[in-house]
């Protein structure tokens, strides 16, 4: 996270240098559905995404995204049954569960805007199309279980953004995230909806 958080600032040094393009960082919150609600319940407040922008004349630009988004639970004293690698058993524990799934989205980004530069709103709609990480991780006492794959997955979006200055504006939006299962439904078919805001650093002459 400290590596992306770094390329964000170096990126938004450079923006001045940019000709229609457009670098955006945002703070995400996101409320878990389907397999990752029934997993960890819980939404995220522990998100970003780190986007960029070029701009195809005045309303579509085409760009890429990364984002991180971080989900936790904790169940006390819960039982459940449990396999361990090289043994067929199944073993039932008592004990405090913790458990975590880290979603890593990296997407190609197309966006049509409704209005031109001029305007002071920017509604914009648009898809991203790529793959992601997932990690999904649950600790019980001594004991551990960890398994992350790479999944295909899809984005549409909705949101504006505010200019202020010719250089500056903020950015508010919504996305819902779909990205298959993998190695065999152990990394769950994840399913979330996020609520961006965050900062814009363009330059569009």
């Amino acid at each position: 996270m400290k590596k992306l958080i770094i390329l964000a600032v170096c990126l938004f040094g450079l923006s001045p240098l940019l000709k229609a393009q457009m670098l955006n960082l945002n703070y995400q919150m996101s409320l878990p559905l389907k397999q990752v609600k029934d997993f960890t319940d819980k939404a995220s407040f522990r998100g970003f995404d780190l986007e960029y922008h070029h701009f195809l004349g005045e309303h579509f630009s085409i760009g890429a995204s990364v984002g991180w988004d971080v989900y936790y639970r904790d169940k006390k004293n819960t039982t459940g049954n449990f396999h361990f690698n090289g043994n067929d058993n199944t073993y039932t524990i008592t004990g405090n569960q913790y458990r975590y799934i880290n979603f890593v989205p990296m997407l190609a980004v197309g966006r049509y805007y409704f209005t031109d530069k001029s305007s002071a709103v920017r509604p914009y709609i648009g898809i991203g199309v790529g793959s992601s990480w997932a990690e999904k991780r649950l600790e019980v006492g001594q004991f551990s279980s960890t398994i992350s794959r790479w999944q295909f997955a899809m984005a549409p979006e909705a949101g504006m953004y505010i200019p202020v200055t010719d250089q500056f504006a903020f950015n508010v939006g919504a996305r819902y995230y779909y990205a298959t299962k993998a190695a065999h439904g152990r990394v769950p078919e994840i399913q979330q909806v996020s609520f961006n805001v965050g900062i814009i650093l363009m330059s569009l002459k």
